[in-house]
Parts: structure tokens; C-alpha cells; sequence
């Protein structure tokens, strides 16, 4: 019966393994997006130390014997390398080089919800409470400035310029009209992801930005580039290499479950006799 319990367990890993490999080749050209890679830890195991004394004789492993499990899936941890660089010319487009996250907001059932993405396909659009022009993603979340209210743009019908820091400049002006804000997150592993690439940023109020948040620009790990998107950074000829091996260790896991199945057939089979 324990062959059978650690096969099945290794079965549910593997499964749910091939599921984050197929979201990452899902997402192989979606802006900004980072691919996770699956890692196994191993069941809680046994030592079995009453043998028979006649075990004791002449072994050189150590005194019981260790008995598992199986294994799950323990961690699908998040890949944080940059994704390719593509040119799109277009002024509202952002780029983050380096560590870091957008921050924008979203108002839903009459409170505001937060959210971070390395997603900078971004649009000129006008704010509907606050009745001034910013930055939106094509969902139409705004993008939050340095203070944590959406960046405020005067004039739309002028163009737009953002430097490597973030500031935005609104035509001829040489006065910054905003910051964006790019925000670091000290452990991205424990990002919740909620859909069209954004992580849930745990925040109610926007004034806990700037207290749970560290500026990124500030922080010196990264710059901004206007004119260009971050692509994926999910690999094709990688995540297919890893398709095969789940491929391979599922069905050794499968074929393990039927060898303990003969095996307890045939030991009921002796016993009925």
C-alpha cells in the first residue's frame, strides 16, 4: 500500500507541475509576464528502528530504516529574470530595467483595490473621480505616482516625455508633472497573482505604499525607458524540456502504480489458497 500512496502523491505533483509549465508556454507573449518554475519537497517519513537482531549483522548502513512518503509540489517559485526588450516607439509604453513594479489601482464596489505589474502598456485616459488625465493599462487600472494617487498629466493633446527616473513631462514644460512609481518588493515569491498579469500589492489605503513598498528608482535596481516593453521571460525550448520530463516521470509514477498493483493481486491470490 505505501507504493501505491507515494505514487499517487507523486502523480498530484507532477499534474499540477505540468499545469504551471502550460500557464508559462500560455503566457509566452504576454508583456511582462514572469514564467514560475516548480519545485518537489518530500512527504513527512518514517524511521522503521525495531528490526529483527539478525538485521544488525554485518551492516554498514545506518541502524533503521527510512521510510517516505512521496513528494508534492512544494514551491512555484517566480523566475524574476528580465524578459526581451521590445521597441514599440510609442510614448506611453514603459519599460522597468531592473527590479521593480508598477503600481496601479482599480475602483470596484465603491473601494479602491491595488495592484502591481511589470506590464507598461500604458494609455492616456481621463480619471473619472478625480476629473484629470492620466495613465491607465488597457483594463483601465490607473497608474499610481510616487505618492500613491494616479500620476496627473495637464494636457493630453501634448506629448508626453518619462526619463530613466520616471518623471513625466507634459510638452515643452521642463518641469516634471509626476513620478512613476516603481516599487520594490523584498519577496516576490510571496506575490499573489490575480489575472491579467497583476499581483495582488496587499494594501488598503494608498498611504501604505510608501510604508510597505521601497522606491525601486531610489533604491538604485531600477530605470525607466519610454518607448519599449518588457516581453516574457518564459523560454520555449526550456519549458518543452521540461514537458518531456514530466512526461517521463509521470509515467514512471504510473507504471509503479500498476507493478503494486500485480504485486497485491498476487499476494491475495497466495493467501486464498
Amino acid at each position: 500500500m505505501q507504493s501505491l500512496n507515494i505514487s499517487t502523491s507523486a502523480m498530484r505533483g507532477i499534474q499540477q507541475a505540468l499545469d504551471n509549465t502550460a500557464s508559462n508556454l500560455a503566457n509566452l507573449d504576454t508583456i511582462g509576464y514572469k514564467r514560475r518554475q516548480a519545485s518537489f519537497s518530500e512527504l513527512l517519513s518514517d524511521s522503521m528502528n525495531e528490526q529483527p537482531k539478525v538485521d544488525d549483522q554485518n551492516r554498514n548502513t545506518p541502524f533503521g530504516l527510512r521510510v517516505g512518503s512521496g513528494a508534492r509540489l512544494g514551491l512555484t517559485k517566480l523566475d524574476l529574470g528580465q524578459g526581451n526588450v521590445k521597441i514599440t516607439d510609442v510614448p506611453t509604453d514603459v519599460l522597468i530595467e531592473g527590479d521593480g513594479y508598477f503600481a496601479v489601482t482599480r475602483q470596484t464596489d465603491n473601494k479602491d483595490d491595488y495592484f502591481l505589474t511589470r506590464d507598461g502598456n500604458f494609455k492616456i485616459t481621463r480619471h473619472k473621480a478625480l476629473n484629470w488625465y492620466t495613465l491607465a493599462t488597457p483594463a483601465g487600472d490607473y497608474v499610481l505616482d510616487k505618492s500613491g494617487i494616479p500620476v496627473q498629466l495637464t494636457d493630453p493633446n501634448q506629448p508626453i516625455r518619462i526619463d530613466a527616473e520616471g518623471r513625466v513631462f507634459n510638452g515643452d514644460d521642463d518641469n516634471p508633472v509626476a513620478e512613476i512609481g516603481i516599487w520594490k518588493v523584498n519577496n516576490p515569491d510571496q506575490l499573489q497573482q490575480v489575472g491579467k498579469d497583476l499581483y495582488d500589492a496587499d494594501l488598503e489605503d494608498p498611504i501604505q505604499l510608501t510604508d510597505k513598498y521601497a522606491d525601486a528608482v531610489t533604491e538604485g535596481i531600477a530605470t525607466v525607458r519610454q518607448g519599449a516593453l518588457e516581453g516574457s521571460n518564459v523560454s520555449m525550448t526550456e519549458e518543452m524540456s521540461q514537458l518531456v520530463n514530466i512526461q517521463r516521470a509521470y509515467q514512471l509514477n504510473s507504471r509503479a502504480i500498476g507493478i503494486s498493483d500485480q504485486m497485491m493481486g498476487i499476494a491475495n491470490s497466495i493467501r486464498s489458497r
